[in-house]
């Protein structure tokens, strides 16, 4: 379930990333979370939203860090305190794994790699066109330019709204 707050949230996100970037396009993260809070402490009506964020915040390290991991002493990956996700939002603490929770998780483990290497591959396809053409207009120093001279991109009225729709959970 989406939080009612979260356009407000990401809007004093976009604002505060605004104000810290420097000429060059460039943000320092630990800026960007102090200029953050400061624009968060002085919204009151935010706080039931701020305080969600966090517990999900919280949720996701716990999640990442209790992540099953190659245990050096014995090579396995079992952990009786480690969690596996098994999709849908449920969770469960490996030690209480059933043989259908493990059949699961490897399904979930393999889609994730499959998804994982094809947007790396877009994303070095990507990278190396860009590269290429930076080379053949070596008087083109930034990707803005270069985007618009080369792959012809144009901004449509339409783009940021579907940029938000395609980019929810980052």
């Amino acid at each position: 379930m989406k939080n009612s707050s979260d356009p407000q949230l990401r809007q004093l996100a976009l604002e505060a990333a605004q104000y810290v970037t420097t000429d060059v396009g460039r943000m320092h993260k630990d800026d960007l979370i102090d200029d953050l809070c400061a624009r968060i402490g002085e919204r009151d009506d935010l706080e039931g939203a701020v305080l969600r964020k966090a517990a999900q915040s919280l949720m996701r390290d716990l999640g990442e860090r209790r992540s099953p991991r190659r245990n050096r002493r014995t090579g396995g990956l079992y952990h009786p305190d480690s969690i596996i996700k098994l999709g849908n939002g449920i969770w469960v603490w490996m030690k209480h794994t059933t043989p259908t929770d493990m059949t699961r998780w490897g399904l979930i483990s393999s889609r994730n790699t499959v998804r994982s290497v094809t947007a790396d591959a877009e994303k070095q396809q990507y990278i190396h066109e860009r590269t290429d053409a930076f080379r053949l207009n070596p008087g083109l120093s930034s990707l803005h330019p270069l985007e618009e001279a080369v792959f012809h991109y144009r901004q449509a009225t339409l783009d940021d709204a579907d940029w938000e729709a395609d980019h929810e959970d980052l």
